[in-house]
């Protein structure tokens, strides 16, 4: 499948391949991140506790700055997917979770990132995303996800198991560990 299609099929693959997801804290619905999403974007990385942020940005983040605020949220849908979860508080609509993947080297291989909320977390909104990224991954070549976590991220790393994931060590820097699955 070509570059091209896969930008026209991105909000025809999440219709297909991302599903509501069901919590005991309500229902999250799923779909891809938009441009206008930023201010949402901004205010569920705010939301994240410090650790989380930390896990997820690899550096202590309080909020994104303007330029990777627009990277994570003006994806192209074809090498930079990004799906995001969205509850309704108090008849807002807010970001609990994001899920994304970006294609690398040869176009069969994506490095991915996930985080969900902290009090959101351990109602399988991780899993659901990851299948979600899955899916579309498979359904336009790609073969492998990748990624990639500080080795004291004993949460992630269980849940990167569970799902099938290989975790190994990173060789340059024993603080970090790798992740990889083949998906097809």
């Amino acid at each position: 499948m070509s570059r091209r299609t896969r930008v026209l099929d991105a909000e025809q693959l999440c219709r297909m391949f991302c599903h509501p997801i069901e919590t005991a804290n309500g229902q999250v619905s799923v779909r891809p991140i938009r441009p206008a999403d930023a201010g949402l974007s901004q205010a569920f990385v705010a939301s994240l506790s410090a650790t989380a942020r930390y896990f997820r940005f690899f550096q202590p983040l309080k909020s994104l700055p303007p330029l990777l605020l627009e990277r994570f949220t003006r994806v192209d849908h074809a090498d930079h997917i990004a799906l995001v979860g969205i509850a309704m508080d108090r008849g807002a609509a807010s970001i609990v979770a994001e899920a994304r993947y970006a294609v690398g080297g040869d176009g069969t291989v994506a490095d991915i990132a996930l985080v969900v909320a902290d009090r959101w977390q351990r109602r399988g909104i991780a899993t659901e995303l990851l299948a979600a990224l899955e899916r579309i991954a498979g359904s336009t070549g790609i073969a492998r996800l990748t990624g990639e976590s500080f080795a004291v991220n004993a949460g992630f790393l269980q849940f990167a198991r569970s799902s099938g994931f290989s975790v190994r060590t990173a060789a340059e820097d024993r603080s970090l560990v790798k992740i990889d699955k083949p998906i097809w």
